[in-house]
């Protein structure tokens, strides 16, 4: 599989947010300190807050690099010249390569999302959450988009495509909870993980 790796390099800054992800996932966003997060870069918290003002402003770009890399996965399969019908398998394919490959962030964005949702936020920290929940949804849109395609081709399936995509991605999604590395066990075995989860996720919308 081709990596996507939310976008990461070796900057101060990119570091950094990769060390808060990891700690987001390991310890929930709520019970990780910016302390811990210093101590996982082996540097001081000043340096964490010379790039980021708070724990909150590291949490909204996790959220844009994991959707950045997500993005950015699916867009070649996007445009093939193919049957939608196996578009979509390829950008479900992509999608789920991509939340292992950057699970840290995914799982922080998951638990994040739910935590400023129930906390109390700013105007400006509202409209920051809002637009990054907005993007979740033109993702969303996408597959949405080209399952409508297969459908009018008559190769997929949907009695209502809106309903139906989200348990599908729900599926899909729910790699980032359960995935472990022990699962990839030899040559081959992660690629044949990731075409099981898909065919799984996608098999009700397949024409009987």
């Amino acid at each position: 599989m081709t990596s996507h790796r939310a976008g990461l390099d070796t900057s101060p800054r990119d570091t950094i947010l990769d060390a808060a992800a990891r700690a987001f996932m390991e310890r929930g966003f709520k019970a990780t300190s910016i302390d811990d997060i210093a101590r996982r870069l082996g540097a001081t918290k000043g340096m964490v807050y010379h790039y980021f003002d708070s724990k909150t402003d590291l949490f909204f770009d996790i959220h844009q690099r994991g959707m950045d890399a997500l993005f950015e996965a699916i867009e070649p399969e996007l445009k093939r010249d193919l049957p939608a019908a196996e578009r979509l398998h390829a950008m479900a394919r992509r999608h789920v390569a991509t939340l292992i490959e950057t699970q840290h962030f995914q799982r922080a964005v998951a638990e994040g999302v739910q935590m400023h949702l129930r906390l109390s936020t700013t105007e400006a920290q509202r409209r920051e959450l809002t637009r990054l929940q907005n993007r979740r949804r033109r993702y969303e849109q996408v597959f949405l988009e080209v399952l409508c395609e297969g459908i009018r081709q008559g190769d997929l399936h949907a009695g209502d495509p809106r309903l139906a995509i989200k348990p599908v991605l729900g599926a899909l999604n729910s790699v980032i909870n359960w995935y472990h590395p022990r699962y990839d066990t030899g040559p081959g075995a992660l690629d044949a993980l990731v075409e099981e989860v898909t065919t799984v996720a996608l098999r009700g919308l397949t024409v009987r």
